[in-house]
């Protein structure tokens, strides 16, 4: 009998590993192998609380640079376009730093990395377009997914 090749990764950053190794390759932490952590059910995800506040704290902080600056609307865009994108690439944003939560990818890929960071952004944009239907959708997907975790391929799990 053949036994299926599985996908093992890292329990501290996620990056895909060798079954056999001790040390991730990629954090230089001794870890614990898991197989699979989102389909096995042994990460939780993130609830609609502590992502509805951390998107509050990000925004205020934003909110404040934008009036301190007396910015235009264009370079609002633009500072917030890289904000999330930067700091979505890397995995938390302050506001998911403030609530202990952070994002990976739907592999348990950690962090997502920067084209992610910008297209989680640009989901960001299309889920507030539609009256906010895409962040509502938070509350009733099973993985507690807007359409911009969707379109990123991202889950936002406890850090």
């Amino acid at each position: 009998m053949v036994e299926e090749r599985r996908n093992k990764f890292c329990s501290n950053c996620g990056a895909e590993i060798d079954k056999n190794a001790e040390i991730c390759p990629k954090c230089g932490v001794r870890v614990k192998i898991i197989t699979d952590i989102f389909e096995e059910g042994i990460i939780e995800k993130a609830g609609v609380g502590k992502r509805f506040v951390s998107y509050l704290i990000d925004a205020i902080i934003l909110g404040i640079v934008g009036f301190v600056l007396s910015l235009t609307s264009v370079m609002n865009v633009i500072i917030s376009a890289a904000y999330f994108t930067y700091l979505f690439g890397r995995g938390q944003t302050l506001g998911m730093m403030a609530m202990k939560i952070k994002l990976t990818r739907t592999d348990g890929t950690y962090p997502i990395g920067y084209t992610r960071g910008l297209l989680r952004y640009v989901g960001m944009m299309i889920s507030a377009l539609v009256i906010g239907i895409g962040y509502l959708w938070i509350v009733i997907d099973k993985d507690n997914q807007g359409w911009h975790d969707k379109i990123a391929d991202t889950y936002v799990v406890p850090a």
